[in-house]
This record gives C-alpha cells, structure tokens and sequence, in this order.
C-alpha cells in the first residue's frame, strides 16, 4: 500500500489529483489536507510514502513546511512533488529540498499523471531492492536481495539460488526448503513458477518462446522451460 498525502488549498486541484490516484491500478491511500500545520501533524502520525506539496498554502509556505518535514529522519529521502504557479520557484525546490518533480499551474492531467505515474514506478522499485528472502541453515541465517535473484531452482533434495551480482552469476545451494515453500516466501516479489523445477525472477524475462515453451533470462546462459501446468501463467505474466 502506498501512502500518498496531499497538501493543496484549492479543493479542485485536491479532489482532481485524488482522483487521478483512485484512477490508477495500484494499491494506493491518498489522505488531504489544506493546511500546513495540520500536514506537519500527520507526517509525523503516519508514514507517507509520496508528499504533493503546494508551494502557497492558507497559514504557511510550502517550501517552509517540506523544510520541516525533511528534518525528520522518516522523510529524508522521500519523493516530494512541489506545486506552484510561480515558475522561479521550482529551482529553490530542486536546490534546498531535493523534489521529485514539480507541476506548474494551470497543469493538464496527462502532465500530472505523466509525474504522477513515472514516481509510483520510482517508490515500487525502491520497495522492490529493499525486499529480500532470508534463509535459515542450521545456525546461520542468509539474506538475498530480491534483485539479486535470476531463479531458484530444485534440484535433486536441495533448492539451488541463482544470484546475479557484480556481474556474476553465483549460485548459492540450501537445504531444508521444498520449491512450494519457497514460492510462499517470496509471493510478495516479482517471481513466477514457469516450472514444476524453477521459480523465475519476472523483472530478468527477457523473451518467452511460446513455440519451445521457454524463457530466456537475462545474465543466464540458457533458457529455462515452461510446465504446460503453469503455460498459461507464464504467458499472462511473465
């Protein structure tokens, strides 16, 4: 779920970009507020992950108020979109407050979801290389960044990891883990069984052979195959 907070005095501009969210397909919260103060207050209350900030608001400056909240160490580095209408006043955002983007009054709405879009993309990815699988062997616990991962692979009583990292194919073998479980524990990443054998890392598909049934993965020297069990599904989303 991505948390998304509005900051905008105009209730036009505020129901239209709410509205430009809800249109999406992600799963997204979008809260509003026309104040400065009242938004401070929710920062701190729940952690936004995308800040809509306009720049001239009812008590404050918006500029003042981004001030404010990147103080704080949950919002250092969380992606701010700046609102204005005064063109001089977007290099001050990019300068002092490190924005994401800005959006120049009047906007049309394929310019805000143009933006809109492109830092929904940039916070999945950022989710996506801070996810990772942790794997327990006897007394030891390994962690492998899930994009890091080519495929896993079953093989024979043991599960083979396929790593992709500083341009070298690695694998790492487990023990203990049936390719079943393994599918539950990374359910929340970018993986697809292609194959009663491998789970495949859908972000490194290059192409999918529908004729050979296969799938060529990037950095790997080879293709893996595609179960007519999971065909279907490879082909819907891989």
């Amino acid at each position: 779920m991505i948390r998304v907070l509005i900051i905008e005095d105009d209730q036009q501009v505020q129901t239209f970009l709410s509205k430009l969210f809800n249109e999406l397909e992600n799963e997204i919260q979008v809260s509003t507020t026309v104040s400065a103060a009242e938004a401070f207050q929710m920062a701190k209350e729940i952690p936004f992950d995308l800040l809509i900030v306009d720049i001239q608001l009812v008590d404050y400056k918006g500029t003042d108020l981004v001030q404010q909240i990147r103080s704080m160490e949950a919002y250092k580095y969380t992606p701010i979109i700046f609102e204005t209408a005064i063109v001089t006043e977007e290099l001050r955002a990019y300068r002092e407050f490190k924005s994401y983007h800005y959006l120049i009054k009047p906007y049309t709405k394929d310019e805000a979801l143009k933006v809109i879009t492109d830092v929904i993309g940039y916070i999945q990815n950022t989710w996506k290389e801070d996810l990772s699988l942790r794997v327990e062997q006897k007394e030891f616990i390994f962690e492998y960044k899930y994009h890091e991962i080519l495929f896993i692979e079953s093989y024979g009583k043991k599960l083979v990891i396929h790593l992709y990292i500083d341009g070298k194919h690695q694998q790492e073998k487990i023990s203990g883990y049936s390719l079943k479980r393994m599918k539950e524990m990374v359910q929340d990443g970018p993986f697809l069984q292609c194959h009663k054998s491998y789970i495949v890392n859908t972000d490194f598909i290059i192409s999918i052979d529908k004729a050979d049934n296969e799938v060529t993965v990037r950095h790997l020297n080879g293709k893996l195959p595609i179960g007519n069990k999971y065909r279907e599904q490879v082909l819907r989303n891989g």
